[in-house]
């Protein structure tokens, strides 16, 4: 159903009313109603930026602290099952609670009035990576310092066990920052898994992104943390070479990704730096055992290796090439759903008209003697403004209280989080040490054991006798001195064996250590999380209660308005008078 909307005093209705019956202008049909809307009382859509599957994109400015945000609302589709859509905001109440710098911020997320769902997000100014590799290959330099800021992004959120799902360059934005290279936000985190979950096929198949998912995914539907290093192999292999490391349509892409071995990058580009083909072998290996233990262990590998390289590159800083300008189209109209005959003004000045109102029934009855109905929709009227200007007063402060605790919660998580960054990247080199002397340990044993079986397996060792005075033969001479030979032999094999046995030791209590200051770390986030899901839940039970009040209360002012307007535009001009 179409949205129309008064020119004049701008607002809006639905149905079959082509004229205001406040002002009595002709309604304009609104492309899209979105455009001028408040969500959540604070943010008012300016601008449609993007869409897709999942849903619409738009620009919106946050009205009480001045700050531009992006809103994504959930396709009209998905919206209808109440499971769906608990899932999706679940999904960005995970999101949220991550804050990385490598991660878009998502600030806010429910549902509006007449039902749609929303996330708030951080406005980005900058482009996407998949348009930033279309132009050309990156420089080796470039993709590795992206690939450490992704890298990073996944490291936090593993850690959090949150795993993206859906690593691929249009969910990987690059940020202007002068003289400073890129600045990389990874996209779509925490909605991934719900966007896969919706995107199943009748009997049963993952549709996923072909050139990006990882073996294992398409094996036996199993997602681990290293399913998104595998894809952020593939996003890496792409940057240095223009193209992901399989190619063809979706069916070919897939069995190779299962089947076939990754081109050896410098085949086909020989003047990559030397490194780079061991370290996406790694990235891309069928089995994910084979694979960085984990993200904190990719990040050094690609630092070593942009350290390597950097000498020898006189690269400068990074700056996005300016995307191709087009002629936007708006979208076609969107049905709100549960939207009201009248639908009020998102920007309106309604004490102004009541005011207005007043001044003219005065000009015509100065005795004051108006008939009744006029004077009970006049006064209603004012009655109405007040309530509205006090529901507005409720969502400005609720909304300014939710910002400060924002940035006051954004700011804590960011410390506890680099600090269980520190933490975790020293747990995941010491795992990596421990297991290695595990090995060495084992392998020190076995060759401690094979001795001294080799040893009493000789066939006379258990048959000389040694008594005081006894007198040895010559056979048994020997023997002794083969035995002290093979002793000499086995002794630094034990003594090596028990200094790694000791070692171990220290490591696995390091490494447990380690892992108590880790779970205190998470135990202060989860516990900070909690208490501020409460807070915010509360908060927007109340700017909900607000707004459909607000609306209500709207419809009602609109409705007293008409009956004014009606009985002033009923009234014979008088001299002087517009």
């Amino acid at each position: 159903m179409e949205i129309n909307q008064c020119p004049r005093c701008r607002t809006r209705f639905r149905g079959e009313i082509k004229v205001c019956p406040v002002d009595g202008e002709n309604l304009v049909r609104l492309q899209d109603p979105m455009l001028g809307r408040t969500i959540a009382g604070r943010y008012l859509i300016e601008d449609k930026i993007g869409g897709g599957g999942m849903g619409v994109v738009y620009r919106a400015s946050h009205q009480v602290i001045g700050r531009d945000v992006a809103i994504k609302f959930l396709h009209e589709r998905y919206m209808r099952d109440a499971t769906s859509r608990k899932r999706f905001l679940g999904e960005a109440r995970a999101a949220n609670q991550i804050n990385h710098e490598n991660i878009i911020d998502i600030t806010d997320f429910g549902e509006t009035e007449d039902g749609l769902v929303y996330l708030v997000m951080e406005y980005l100014n900058g482009r996407s990576l998949d348009q930033e590799i279309s132009q050309r290959p990156l420089a080796p330099a470039r993709a590795l310092r992206i690939a450490i800021q992704v890298a990073s992004g996944l490291a936090r959120a593993h850690e959090l066990d949150v795993i993206h799902r859906d690593v691929k360059p249009a969910n990987v934005f690059l940020v202007r920052r002068r003289g400073d290279g890129d600045q990389v936000k990874l996209l779509d985190f925490g909605v991934a898994r719900f966007e896969r979950e919706l995107r199943i096929t009748d009997n049963g198949a993952l549709l996923g992104t072909a050139e990006y998912i990882a073996p294992e995914q398409l094996r036996n539907g199993e997602l681990t943390p290293r399913s998104d290093l595998y894809a952020l192999g593939c996003v890496l292999f792409e940057m240095l070479l223009g193209h992901p490391p399989f190619q063809g349509n979706m069916t070919e892409v897939l069995v190779k990704q299962l089947r076939d071995t990754p081109p050896t990058p410098s085949v086909l580009n020989p003047a990559l730096p030397k490194g780079i083909d061991s370290l996406l072998l790694k990235m891309l290996s069928k089995d994910p055992a084979q694979r960085h233990r984990d993200a904190y262990h990719l990040v050094e590998e690609l630092r070593a290796l942009l350290d390597s390289i950097q000498p020898s590159t006189s690269e400068p800083a990074a700056t996005l090439t300016e995307p191709p300008t087009s002629q936007s189209t708006r979208p076609p109209a969107l049905d709100p759903g549960k939207l009201t005959m009248y639908i009020p003004a998102e920007r309106d000045d309604w004490s102004q008209r009541v005011a207005n109102y007043r001044k003219q029934l005065q000009d015509l009855h100065p005795d004051g003697k108006l008939p009744g109905h006029v004077r009970d929709a006049i006064a209603a009227m004012e009655h109405i403004v007040a309530e509205t200007a006090r529901l507005r007063g409720t969502l400005a402060d609720t909304a300014q209280k939710q910002a400060t605790t924002h940035d006051e919660l954004r700011a804590m998580r960011l410390r506890i989080g680099r600090a269980l960054d520190e933490l975790a990247s020293d747990e995941s080199k010491l795992s990596r040490s421990y297991e290695a002397e595990k090995e060495a340990l084992a392998s020190a044993q076995a060759a401690e054991r094979d001795l001294m079986n080799a040893l009493l397996a000789r066939p006379s060792i258990g048959h000389i006798a040694l008594k005081r005075g006894a007198v040895l033969s010559d056979e048994d001479a020997l023997l002794l001195q083969g035995l002290s030979m093979i002793l000499e032999k086995v002794r630094p094999i034990y003594v090596h064996a028990k200094k790694l046995e000791r070692e171990h030791t220290a490591k696995q209590a390091s490494l447990e250590d380690v892992r108590f200051q880790i779970e205190q770390l998470k135990g202060r986030l989860a516990s900070l999380n909690a208490s501020s899901s409460v807070d915010q839940t509360e908060a927007q039970e109340r700017v909900h209660t607000a707004e459909i009040k607000l609306r209500g209360e709207m419809e009602r002012l609109v409705g007293f308005a008409e009956q004014v307007a009606l009985y002033l535009r009923s009234q014979p001009a008088r001299p002087g008078q517009a």
